[in-house]
């Protein structure tokens, strides 16, 4: 018996000796550290007790990736693009807090989401707290564990950070990929044709349409002020306080010109119905804000995100492969330095359609690194202090086929919205089932699934055509490119010298 034990040492050392020269990662093993009166070992199993009831559930937020290793950790495609970086102490430090804000968020909605969220089923037996805070003791204690003072740490952590493409290999492979892009390029080159035909910086004629404007907001601060007075941590992103978040917001808030025939081209609130079923109060017109960022050169620079949500895009008949229930845009302004906007675009909240309006601070490069080149229009100029940005909508198919400048006093027979926090929709009140996301596991909005799924799943893309969650969406059927994507702007744009 002993002779068997030590030859299972002995293979033991042997396996880990191989893990380690193979380059492998090994088990993250923390030691016992209690503080008051809280364990690792507590912690580690309240944050692997969760996990599998948010798994069993179903509910797991997918907005941003968890760590391997590291539950109390996520990160988005802004935050992995800093894992190759050399950091010093405070860049790293800063880094690890914005992923440790990312798992409180993600966490917070699935808490909220869990059918039966009991407090004490979701602590550790050393724990007196419900579980939101349990969240945050737990991964301040795992964190300051294995943060140490030790590079190790920090070169470990670094190759688990990770934020996977939108594109699935095997369906590329299987679906004969190099074969369908070539179409699918034409479908591109064809749709650009259309759409800059189509498009124009002048309000459309003949339409009879419903225009949204924000609500008055009364004093506008000064946005140079805010950008002067906002602290930027050791990465270079910026903290705006909530007040001046707000006030950002506020002021590049566009005017939205919806041709309209019926209540499916009316601007409205997602919610959950009685029957358990995705609804859109279109008599609530809500415009859905999200704060992201991106790299331009040697800046992080800020994008205010405005997302619409309409009850469907109609289908023409049984077979059109385009239309189904739930339908929406996303209008992303991206702010310079100075917070003036630098680049506008419009993409529907399946990914697809993406449109690029860059200011006449931006050059467009001659050589552009993507697979599917962007499709690049014309941008008028507006001034935000007296003018909205509008976004001109046709009925049905909800195309961006106008950007133009508005008067903030021309609000004559237009209807106010207001601006709501994107984070809502990761968890809405649910009459029976206490509250539920709109997003699936996969960041799929539920019941939004469209027939061309079954057309260019070839190209990788989960679901084509479906709504997603901020975060998970592919603009580009050919190639590899993301909404989110921290390079998009360098491999697109130079900033012109003046």
């Amino acid at each position: 018996m002993l002779r068997w034990r030590q030859m299972l040492q002995l293979i033991s050392i042997l396996w880990l000796a191989a893990l380690l020269l193979a380059g492998c990662t090994v088990p993250h093993i923390r030691p016992t550290m209690i503080t008051d009166g809280v364990s690792t070992e507590n912690c580690e199993a309240f944050f692997l007790s969760l996990d599998q009831q948010i798994a069993e559930a179903g509910v797991m937020d997918s907005g941003a990736f968890r760590v391997k290793g590291y539950p109390y950790l996520r990160a988005n495609r802004f935050l992995a693009s800093f894992r190759e970086e050399a950091m010093d102490r405070d860049a790293f430090t800063a880094w690890v807090d914005h992923m440790q804000s990312l798992d409180h968020e993600g966490r917070r909605y699935e808490i909220a989401n869990l059918p039966t969220a009991n407090g004490s089923a979701l602590l550790p037996a050393d724990s007196i707290t419900d579980p939101g805070e349990n969240v945050v003791t737990c991964g301040n204690l795992l964190k300051a564990l294995d943060f140490q003072d030790d590079n190790f740490r920090e070169q470990r952590l670094k190759k688990q950070v990770d934020a996977p493409d939108e594109y699935c290999l095997l369906r590329r492979i299987l679906g004969l990929y190099p074969l369908i892009r070539v179409f699918v390029s034409m479908g591109v080159d064809n749709w650009h044709a259309d759409a800059k035909k189509s498009f124009s910086t002048m309000p459309p004629t003949a339409w009879t349409s419903t225009r949204y404007v924000p609500e008055k907001s009364g004093e506008r601060p000064s946005i140079h002020q805010i950008i002067a007075q906002t602290r930027r941590d050791a990465l270079g992103i910026p903290d705006y306080t909530p007040r001046d978040l707000k006030a950002l917001f506020q002021m590049y808030a566009p005017a939205w010109d919806v041709q309209t025939q019926d209540d499916h081209d009316r601007i409205g609130a997602p919610f959950w119905t009685r029957e358990g079923e995705l609804g859109v109060d279109t008599g609530m017109p809500l415009i859905y804000t999200l704060l992201s960022f991106t790299r331009f050169g040697k800046n992080i620079l800020s994008q205010l995100n405005y997302i619409i949500w309409f009850p469907s895009r109609p289908m023409k008949n049984a077979l059109d492969i385009y239309g189904g229930f739930l339908d929406g845009i996303n209008y992303r302004v991206t702010l310079d330095k100075n917070g003036e906007p630098l680049l506008y675009e419009t993409i529907h909240n399946c990914g697809c359609y993406y449109m690029a309006f860059p200011t006449k601070k931006l050059q467009v490069r001659e050589t552009i690194d993507y697979a599917e080149s962007p499709l690049i229009l014309q941008t008028p100029e507006v001034d935000p202090v007296s003018e909205f940005m509008t976004v001109a909508i046709t009925s049905r198919t909800h195309d961006v086929q106008h950007l133009y400048p508005l008067a903030r006093d021309t609000q004559s027979e237009s209807v106010a919205y207001s601006l709501a926090d994107y984070g809502q929709l990761r968890s809405l009140p649910r009459h029976k089932d206490g509250r539920a996301s709109m997003f699936d596991q996969n960041g799929v909005v539920i019941g939004s699934e469209r027939l061309e799924r079954f057309i260019l799943w070839p190209t990788g893309v989960l679901s084509p055509g479906s709504m997603r969650q901020w975060g998970r969406q592919a603009v580009a059927f050919a190639g590899i490119r993301h909404f989110d994507d921290p390079f998009f702007m360098e491999k697109i744009f130079m900033e012109k010298d003046f």
